[in-house]
């Protein structure tokens, strides 16, 4: 089985400005500019959910401010990635496995257990952060393809975001 990481550049008060907005106009913005992501998800997952869970109700829960079905947790995290998306853009995508620190989000859903595996970093903790992760030897959350290169990958990551001064999504499944 193989295991990818994507990184996205992203406005984390963009996306926290959808979590509990209560705005239909900016749901049905999203359902709509969102609806291939969002029907793919549906697609994938189809055998693991039900129409009350699907990744629409899990977009109108976020928009909302509502934690709805924890045991849905991946499908939150899913979703989550695709606003980052929408509002940012994707700079890396790789097969990696890495898990570099305890999950973190820019808005308040609940974190899967499993996949996908996020990390959130605003841009005033990048510096340190890149500092933290560069210091991580190999099996330590990073490194079970090729250590060097892996390395090279993140420092190329967080160049991108500190150069750019955006905040940072890298997710893992």
């Amino acid at each position: 089985m193989s295991y990818y990481v994507h990184a996205y550049l992203v406005d984390a008060n963009k996306v926290k400005a959808v979590y509990g907005s209560h705005d239909m106009d900016l749901l049905n913005h999203l359902s709509s500019s969102l609806k291939e992501k969002l029907d793919s998800l549906n697609n994938y997952f189809g055998s693991e959910i039900s129409l009350s869970e699907d990744a629409y109700s899990v977009l109108a829960g976020i928009v909302n401010g509502e934690k709805r079905s924890s045991h849905m947790a991946f499908m939150y995290g899913y979703v989550y990635e695709i606003i980052c998306e929408y509002y940012g853009r994707i700079i890396y995508n790789a097969e990696n496995l890495w898990q570099l620190d305890e999950q973190s989000t820019f808005i308040s859903i609940p974190l899967s257990d499993d996949f996908p595996y996020i990390i959130s970093i605003p841009v005033s903790d990048l510096e340190i952060k890149k500092q933290q992760y560069a210091a991580l030897e190999a099996g330590n959350g990073i490194g079970n393809y090729a250590y060097e290169e892996e390395m090279d990958d993140l420092n190329f990551i967080f160049d991108e975001a500190i150069e750019a001064r955006k905040d940072l999504i890298i997710t893992v499944y």
